[in-house]
């Protein structure tokens, strides 16, 4: 599996042994209610289902999970899944590290592993219709709005969410500065 190296941060992978940091860091109603897979609260069982998941998931090929790193300690999760023909990004980042530019640099990194590693022409998105700061790192990444909502089902709202749906082509992708993905076994 793919460690994703970005100017700050290094994106590796999961492991069943991030459970409790997983259990501390989204029993936070904000991730909760801008997600559609994280209940609130957040359990340790939770974490242990996702991670046992996510693992899981990696090896089958059809998601990768990456835990976003800063100096060994995880702030937020970042990660790419199968959307029929096409894959699609997923991102949240802990209380403590928003608003310094984390969610860009590392839907950047997603998107540009989705193109590179797993030769991806189109990458998409969607975030909920009222969580404008995910739409905004997305139209920095390049992501265009298809003028297409989906209604999903939010564990951390316990009801469906109207979303908009973005997407970006390769051949549009401007590819970030100083990312380096390191595929090596």
């Amino acid at each position: 599996m793919a460690v994703i190296y970005t100017k700050r941060f290094a994106l590796r992978p999961i492991t069943e042994d991030d459970a409790p940091v997983f259990a501390r860091l989204c029993n936070d109603e904000t991730i909760a209610r801008n997600t559609a897979r994280i209940p609130h609260p957040y359990t340790i069982e939770n974490a242990v289902a996702f991670t046992r998941y996510a693992v899981s998931a990696v090896a089958e090929k059809h998601e990768y999970h990456f835990a976003v790193c800063e100096d060994d300690e995880i702030i937020g999760r970042c990660g790419v899944m199968r959307d029929n023909d096409d894959w699609e990004i997923g991102y949240w980042v802990a209380a403590a590290a928003r608003g310094n530019g984390v969610a860009t640099e590392i839907a950047g990194a997603t998107t540009q592993f989705a193109i590179e590693a797993l030769q991806a022409k189109i990458v998409t998105a969607g975030y909920f219709f009222d969580n404008p700061a995910s739409a905004k790192v997305l139209e920095k990444l390049g992501f265009r709005a298809t003028g297409e909502s989906r209604e999903i089902f939010s564990l951390g709202r316990d009801c469906t969410v109207e979303t908009p749906q973005m997407t970006l082509r390769a051949t549009d992708f401007l590819r970030p500065e100083a990312v380096r993905i390191n595929t090596a076994r």
